[in-house]
Parts: structure tokens; C-alpha cells; sequence
């Protein structure tokens, strides 16, 4: 039988309907979940990242790893606030390999624990974390992006799935609506140009290096990658997916298996008519989650899908928007 220990998702947990054979709600410290089921032996101990004391700090992670089988641990992160890849980078240098944001990923930790070959691609090898005697950092929150760059990528899936576009567009709110310090790049095209905008660059794939080291002062990059390979370089990446029948049929047409590549990744519907009942179709259909569905966009205009999309990025707080001037005007015409 399993333990969950349930705060704000606790609804979400409960409707994967597993085995319980006891529940904390609320909020506590780490010491006091432990010592609730020290003598107990249960098969999964699931915690609600929200029922945890000072989460998402350094520490708390480290003790957390510490006081329970990480084998036997699983950590449900909040769904609605995705975290950065260096929250799960520290989650796997300190061993906790089970974790999830949805019921279908939960039921299935349940059923069998990851191991470190699933989770090795949230895994940052280059940075180790900090050692025990580092003490400066040991609180830092491990969900706060403010002081890092942030390297997206943007790829077409199928054809002129509107790669372009979109980078375009998001440059445009992320500069003009959040005064953001934000360029733009192509690789191994030149479309921008038809955009006659600053801060648009267009690059060969062996300039890169040079690029990202000219710009490394700068707060966002904006990549796109059309049908480019070249994601290491990116700090995220979303996949771009026109689901209208035409080129969803070309797309498979061409590749059988152009789906299986998509599991587990940021999957964004472009120019997309979509209820979220036929997204819900869409993705059962494909075997994959969709991250975000968006409609088609007007590239003359500040768009509030767009502000929706970054948002759930992380890489604004729509909250900003009471403090720009004359926004809601914007938005409202």
C-alpha cells in the first residue's frame, strides 16, 4: 500500500484512485513526515511538492533525499508551474529519480520506479551541485530563473509548422509589453528579413558558438530552429505541431515514427482551430501530451495568446501586466 502526503494538488492526486493506506494534508516540515510513518512500511511514499516547507529550496531537496528511499520516493511537482531544468538537474544529483505533474505519470511511478537511464536528459553533467560545505547557496531556490539565460528553442515538427513566426512574435511581446532584454536567431535560414526588425539575426549552424558568446549578457535568446537538430544548446525547447489534417497525414507520410520523438517534450499546436476536446482527441490519438494549444496569430499585433504561452514558459509572470501602462487598452481594442 501507499503514503501520500496531499497540500494544493491533492485533488489531482486523489483522482489516479491508488491504493492508500494513510494521508497527511497540509503543510510540514520533513522531520515531521518522517517521524508520522517511521515505523510503517508502505510500497510508494507520494509527496506533494506544495506540502513541503520551504519548497523549492536547495536544502529541503537535500534532506529530503537523505531521510527517505529514493527509491521508494515520489514527488509531485505543481502542473501549473513547470519547473526549471535546473530544479530537476539537482532532483536527480541527489538521486530522486521518481517524479511527476500529471495522474498518468503518477500511476505509472506507482506501478514502476524510473531509473537513471529515464530521467538522464533532465541531467546536468557539466555543473555539479553544490558540495556539502557550500553553505552560501544551500537556500537558494532552486525554482528562481531571474539571474539565468534563457536559451529557447523553437522547431518545426512538419513543414512550415511556423517556426518563424512565432519567434518573431514572442520577441515582439517580450520586448514591447515586458521590456525584456531578448534577441532573436535563425539557423541556416534567412526568413527574418522579410520581418525588417532589430535584434533578428541569421547565422549558419557552425556560428553559433560565436553568437551565444557575443550575446551572453543578454537575458533571453530566442532560437529558431526550423528543422535544425541543434537543441544542446538550448536551455528549452518547444516543438511545433500543425495538427490540421493536411499536414499531419504529409507529416507521417514522410516519418511513421515522427510522434514517438515527441514523448515527454513540449509539443505546441500551431495555427490551430482546436477545441480542447479535439486536443484531448489529438493527443490520445498521437501518444503525446500537448503543452500548449495555439490559435492562429496576427503578426501586426501584441497577441495575449502569446503572454499565455510565455507565461507557462516561465519566462514572464502575467501578473506583470497590471504594471504596463495602457496593456489592458492593447488587449481590449
Amino acid at each position: 500500500m501507499n503514503i501520500i502526503v496531499t497540500n494544493q494538488n491533492k485533488e489531482l492526486i486523489m483522482s489516479t484512485n491508488i491504493e492508500i493506506m494513510k494521508e497527511l494534508n497540509g503543510v510540514f516540515q520533513i522531520s515531521e513526515i518522517a517521524n508520522s510513518f517511521n515505523s510503517i512500511f508502505y510500497r510508494k511514499l507520494i509527496i506533494d511538492a506544495t506540502a513541503l516547507a520551504n519548497f523549492p529550496k536547495r536544502d529541503v531537496i537535500t534532506e529530503l533525499a537523505k531521510t527517505f528511499d529514493t527509491e521508494k520516493l515520489i514527488l509531485f511537482l505543481p502542473p501549473d508551474n513547470p519547473p526549471p531544468k535546473k530544479f530537476l538537474s539537482f532532483l536527480i544529483s541527489n538521486n530522486i529519480y521518481n517524479f511527476t505533474d500529471n495522474a498518468k505519470g503518477l500511476i505509472e511511478l506507482v506501478n514502476k520506479s524510473n531509473t537513471y537511464d529515464d530521467v538522464k536528459e533532465y541531467a546536468n553533467t557539466e555543473t555539479p551541485p553544490p558540495s556539502d560545505n557550500t553553505t552560501s547557496s544551500s537556500s537558494d531556490d532552486l525554482y528562481d530563473t531571474s539571474n539565468e539565460k534563457t536559451i529557447l528553442g523553437i522547431c518545426n515538427v512538419n513543414k512550415d509548422a511556423g517556426s518563424t513566426s512565432l519567434t518573431y512574435l514572442m520577441k515582439k511581446n517580450l520586448e514591447e509589453v515586458y521590456q525584456k532584454n531578448v534577441v532573436a536567431v535563425e539557423i541556416d535560414k534567412k526568413d527574418f528579413v522579410f520581418y525588417n526588425s532589430k535584434g533578428l539575426y541569421s547565422i549558419p549552424n557552425t556560428k553559433m558558438g560565436e553568437f551565444f558568446s557575443a550575446f551572453e549578457n543578454t537575458e533571453i535568446i530566442l532560437v529558431d530552429l526550423a528543422d535544425s537538430k541543434s537543441t544542446d544548446v538550448c536551455t528549452d525547447v518547444i516543438y511545433l505541431v500543425d495538427p490540421s489534417l493536411y499536414k499531419i497525414n504529409q507529416l507521417l507520410m514522410n516519418n511513421r515514427g515522427a510522434f514517438n520523438s515527441l514523448k515527454g517534450k513540449k509539443v505546441v499546436l500551431t495555427n490551430s482551430l482546436l477545441s480542447d476536446q479535439d486536443v484531448e482527441v489529438f493527443s490520445r490519438e498521437a501518444g503525446i501530451s500537448v503543452y500548449f494549444n495555439l490559435q492562429p496569430l496576427n503578426d501586426r499585433i501584441v497577441n495575449p495568446a502569446i503572454n499565455s504561452l510565455l507565461s507557462k514558459l516561465g519566462l514572464i509572470e502575467l501578473s506583470e501586466m497590471n504594471n504596463k501602462k495602457g496593456l489592458f487598452g492593447i488587449f481590449n481594442k
